[in-house]
């Protein structure tokens, strides 16, 4: 979402749109390239921090909590991305940008691909039914007709008395380095 000429532009897109090309469906265990990272659209220097969610939802209803998000793998680049483990839940995780984030400049990726564990397609149930013809055997998957989601949520704050400036946006108690390198002294506590 950027603020741009007094309104908000929010930006949505389908993942992985050019991976899949002309297959219709993804194929569990593979990996796809999906790269995340963020750019500073503002005027001023910031840290960021990123909020990734991830589930499934079926015929577009809100997220369902029976099925496992943590199928939904991430391949995280690490590097100078700081990840908040206090803050993170099973459908949530929260990384920190160790470095400034110059205006006009994007972070490298927080994230380069993303693969659906296979274990998805091990989630079956069977029933079995006798008619006069025999026994009919019907399988059904858990994931039928789900699609995953992933919703990536990026704040800012300024560089100008960083500590603080993080400390009362994000609850977080942060320590910023002579160069500006930001570290996490201490992590919330909570889901």
């Amino acid at each position: 979402r950027d603020y741009v000429n007094d309104r908000w532009q929010e930006e949505t897109g389908e993942l992985l749109t050019e991976m899949l090309g002309d297959e219709e469906n993804l194929v569990p265990g593979r990996s796809y390239e999906e790269r995340l990272s963020v750019r500073n659209s503002g005027s001023i220097d910031s840290y960021v921090r990123v909020t990734l969610y991830r589930g499934w939802t079926k015929d577009g209803e809100d997220m369902d909590t029976e099925l496992s998000p943590g199928l939904i793998g991430l391949h995280l680049a690490g590097g100078d991305w700081i990840e908040d483990p206090s803050a993170a839940t099973s459908e949530r995780m929260v990384f920190y940008y160790r470095n400034i984030v110059k205006s006009g400049q994007e972070t490298p990726p927080l994230c380069t691909a993303l693969q659906i564990d296979p274990a998805v397609a091990r989630k079956v149930s069977e029933t079995r039914t006798e008619t006069a013809e025999g026994t009919v055997i019907t399988t059904r998957f858990a994931y039928d007709g789900y699609q995953f989601y992933l919703k990536a949520e990026v704040d800012a704050v300024q560089t100008h008395n960083a500590a603080e400036a993080i400390k009362s946006a994000w609850g977080v108690e942060a320590a910023v380095a002579e160069d500006g390198t930001l570290s996490l002294a201490s992590a919330p506590a909570g889901p």
